[in-house]
């Protein structure tokens, strides 16, 4: 890992967070990929939420984009769209209690070698530091497009909570300390997963939800 280095992301990286975006997310709607443009308004509306792990020569493997939000945790059916403000971030509140993962891209070269760990121990300690109660997101279930002809996209999840099948997304997720809060049924517009996502959480045991 010494090789990696993760920092904020700055405003020069935002053609290659753009691509590297369209690299991790190969299906889902160009109107849901996040471009050049709105990375740059990210890091200008929240710039402590936006991370970016370079290699050793400086080139990006891997970004991530977050923003703070208050949610009623009783009635938390939501869209990508709606967590990412139109992809802009206009959502974000500066008062807000929990700190919303909207997004997270590894190249995949460097898939496996820890890169996302990174970046969630940076969100984690981002959560500590503003005292807010901890982080959600939606975890597309990538893995959901081979079980789609034999199972209900629901179904597919509690498998995966059960770890009986393995999801690339939301069993990491998991494995990183967060738990399932929902079902997302409804969460973006990839048709090889229908759409399907978990809503995951992990608390700050130092802030009472």
């Amino acid at each position: 890992m010494s090789e990696f280095i993760i920092c904020q992301s700055r405003a020069e990286m935002a053609e290659d967070l753009a691509s590297l975006q369209r690299l991790c997310f190969p299906n889902v709607s160009e109107q849901e990929l996040i471009t050049a443009s709105q990375y740059r308004a990210h890091i200008e509306r929240f710039p402590e939420g936006q991370l970016a792990v370079l290699r050793a020569d400086g080139s990006l493997a891997a970004g991530s984009t977050s923003c703070l939000c208050h949610i009623d945790l009783a009635h938390y059916q939501h869209s990508y769209m709606e967590a990412s403000g139109q992809n802009w971030l206009h959502n974000h509140d500066p008062c807000g209690d929990w700190l919303y993962g909207v997004d997270i891209g590894v190249h995949p070269r460097e898939r496996g070698q820890g890169l996302s760990k990174l970046i969630y121990d940076a969100r984690k300690a981002l959560v500590r530091r503003l005292g807010i109660k901890g982080i959600l997101v939606g975890g597309m279930l990538k893995g959901y497009s081979s079980y789609r002809a034999t199972m209900p996209a629901q179904e597919y999840l509690a498998a995966v909570q059960r770890q009986e099948i393995f999801d690339p997304t939301v069993s990491v997720q998991l494995r990183r300390g967060f738990q399932v809060h929902g079902f997302l049924p409804h969460y973006i517009d990839d048709p090889t997963i229908d759409g399907a996502a978990a809503l995951l959480m992990w608390r700050n045991d130092a802030v009472p939800i």
